[in-house]
């Protein structure tokens, strides 16, 4: 563990304090500020004369501890990074023992959160000459507020860091620095800051100041966009409803019947205006795609377009989403797309203007909204987050009363995916980024378009102060479970890396640090496939052994199911790929923790063992009931490709009993093909 500083944050004079209980310390080029008790006339008379401009400034709130190993790297950062301005970092708590616990692991740059709220607020670093500048830039803006001349410690300086923060920022992103910088104690009265955050974004609230005062809109850059973003829905723009929908009227007509009561609020309706709304030049239309209804289901599709004045289209075929929505489009007028499933019912009359103000912006793509099961406070959708096991809807289930890891589940978050259940985008966007990829016929359409737009160099958005309902069942069945859903799931898998090569276990809005392997968001942990390293090595059979394994041993009691036995097609960034063979196994009516384990694959040319790592596999405590211990079943080995010769391998499991000379092997129903 990285030691930390002694020091605490905090405004006591002489612990490293300057007059009036300003806590500052200097670490080599670094000067550390304690952010909570700071103003500006302390910073403008006790900064600037006594730190150089090639200095670093490091803010860290009051009542926490520095990691010292990690002052150094951060001098090295900057000096790698001449363009950076603003580094930032995680964050944990630490308590009289000097245990951590609860760590705050950051997304990469976040524009669109960061204007949502400051959430690396608690701890960043700036160059001090570049911070000057931003400062005095901001000091005639503040000044008109009483802020800048207040002399109360504190007064204010949060909201003027985050004023020169966007600043700085407004040309060069901040950076993440990958370490955990701050350590806030437990014993300290105070738990770790939440970032505030706004109905809407944090960015509004400083933008009278910034907007035309002494020059302040000319420096914004990037930030300028999301002030004038509400303009958009006061220009000429049209979007476009697109519903893929088969045999489902009733259901579709729900849907359309709750866009019609809050989608018309302020908008004109099919180039009618609606009188009892702002009058606005924005249109909307709704076009419905069925890809084939029988008789009576077409009939209704019918009469409800006649009813609720949307374009019904016919076009029989087999099942495929991402053809649907591109005929869809194809027929669409609209300037903006918004693909929404037949299943969504609308809940507020803002919902169109909140999506289009973040879906207008030139470095957004595709922008979602969080989606509740009807009638409950469970989520169904807060934003996808790309992990090793595949796409995954984080906190799926959880109640959104509750607040998840410093508030993932509220405001405004950029994500390498939203779903399509509702999802906005641009008509030039998704012309260029090529639509939905049509061999992808079910699963993963949505994360492959947005994987495609951060390719293109895009952010995508989920807009957690939006909330539909989407009608899914709760008790709808995990494709998990079902081994024919599970095989499809699986290929589509593999296409959806196939086609983006380098995003398999990457997600630059979730942390490494995080696990592969659940909804939570939880510390990533040791078994989990992200963290085995491939073996070193295989132990070749010899003798009679093993040309006649297992001999007498077989038995169907030791039950084995395979996973994953495949060449690693959906490599990590930066490895090579190898072969992964990824099973559980356990013996049936016995406690698992009474046998030790190992792998063999036996080919035409020998049997190998295989140093499989055994890991935690709660899921399959969930499917197979009444057995002991059947969570520890699982193995899982990563075979660099040159280890073992090309041949077609059995996979085999021997489990021998701690206690007695029991034995007991069977073999697994796949099998390994190992090619050069």
């Amino acid at each position: 563990m990285v030691g930390v500083l002694p020091e605490t944050l905090a405004g006591t004079a002489g612990s490293g304090g300057t007059d009036g209980g300003v806590w500052m310390k200097t670490y080599g080029h670094t000067v550390i500020l304690c952010q909570d008790l700071l103003s500006m006339n302390f910073f403008t008379d006790q900064i600037y004369s006594s730190v150089p401009e090639e200095d670093y400034l490091l803010f860290a709130a009051e009542g926490g501890r520095l990691s010292a190993g990690h002052l150094p790297k951060l001098e090295e950062y900057f000096q790698k990074h001449p363009k950076t301005q603003v580094v930032y970092f995680h964050r944990d708590e630490i308590d009289h023992h000097g245990k951590r616990s609860n760590p705050c692991f950051l997304p990469e740059w976040s524009p669109d959160t960061l204007a949502s709220c400051f959430y690396f607020g608690e701890c960043f670093a700036v160059r001090a000459g570049m911070f000057r500048r931003a400062i005095e830039d901001l000091h005639e803006v503040f000044l008109t507020a009483g802020q800048a001349e207040n002399t109360e410690p504190g007064y204010g300086f949060q909201e003027i860091l985050y004023a020169a923060v966007l600043q700085l920022t407004a040309q060069e992103p901040a950076a993440l620095m990958d370490v955990v910088m701050y350590h806030k104690e437990t014993d300290a009265g105070k738990p770790l800051r939440k970032a505030e955050r706004e109905d809407g974004l944090l960015l509004d609230r400083i933008w009278g100041r910034l907007s035309e005062k002494h020059g302040g809109q000319a420096r914004l850059g990037r930030w300028l966009a999301y002030m004038e973003r509400k303009k958009v829905c006061g220009e000429q723009h049209q979007i476009s409803i697109l519903i893929p929908s088969k045999d489902h009227p009733e259901i579709l007509r729900r849907c359309v019947k709750s866009i019609r009561k809050y989608g018309n609020q302020g908008f004109k309706k099919d180039g009618v205006q609606d009188t009892k709304g702002i009058e606005e030049p924005l249109t909307y239309e709704i076009i419905v795609i069925d890809n084939g209804s029988g008789p009576e289901n077409r009939r209704l599709y019918d009469a409800y377009a006649e009813e609720l004045g949307y374009r019904y289209e016919y076009q029989p075929m087999e099942f495929n989403f991402s053809k649907m929505c591109n005929l869809a489009a194809g027929l669409a007028s609209g300037d903006y797309y918004l693909f929404l499933n037949d299943d969504m019912e609308i809940l507020s009359g803002d919902w169109l203007v909140k999506m289009l103000e973040f879906a207008a912006l030139s470095h957004v793509g595709a922008v979602g909204a969080k989606l509740l099961y009807p009638d409950t406070t469970l989520i169904q959708h807060a934003g996808i987050t790309n992990m090793y096991e595949g796409p995954a809807h984080k906190l799926l289930k959880y109640d959104d009363r509750m607040e998840y890891y410093y508030g993932r589940n509220r405001g405004i978050w950029d994500v390498i995916g939203v779903t399509a259940a509702c999802l906005m985008i641009s008509k030039e966007k998704f012309l260029q980024a090529g639509g939905f990829a049509e061999e992808l016929k079910v699963a993963y359409n949505d994360v492959d378009l947005c994987f495609r737009l951060h390719q293109m160099g895009l952010f995508n958005v989920v807009r957690n102060d939006l909330i539909l309902y989407h009608h899914e069942s709760l008790s709808r069945g995990n494709d998990h479970l079902d081994p024919a859903k599970k095989e499809r799931l699986a290929a589509e898998r593999k296409t959806l890396y196939r086609r983006s090569p380098g995003y398999y276990d990457y997600d630059p809005f979730y942390s490494r640090h995080l696990t592969g392997a659940s909804e939570a968001y939880e510390c990533t942990l040791p078994y989990e496939n992200r963290n085995i390293a491939p073996v070193s090595g295989v132990k070749k059979l010899s003798g009679k052994s093993a040309e006649e394994y297992p001999g007498d041993d077989m038995n169907e009691t030791l039950i084995i199911q395979v996973d994953a036995a495949d060449r690693e097609l959906l490599a990590r960034q930066g490895e090579p790929p190898g072969y992964l063979i990824d099973l559980h196994a356990h013996v049936r009516g016995l406690d698992s923790c009474d046998y030790r384990y190992r792998m063999i694959l036996k080919g035409r040319q020998g049997c190998y063992e295989i140093p499989a790592i055994r890991r935690l596999r709660p899921d399959v405590s969930k499917t197979i009931e009444n057995e002991m211990h059947v969570e520890l079943s699982g193995f899982v080995a990563r075979i660099p490709r040159k280890m073992l010769p090309s041949d077609t391998y059995e996979i085999w499991m021997e489990a021998k009993c701690s206690y007695s000379r029991q034995r007991l092997c069977n073999r697994a129903e796949q099998t390994l093909v190992v090619t050069d």
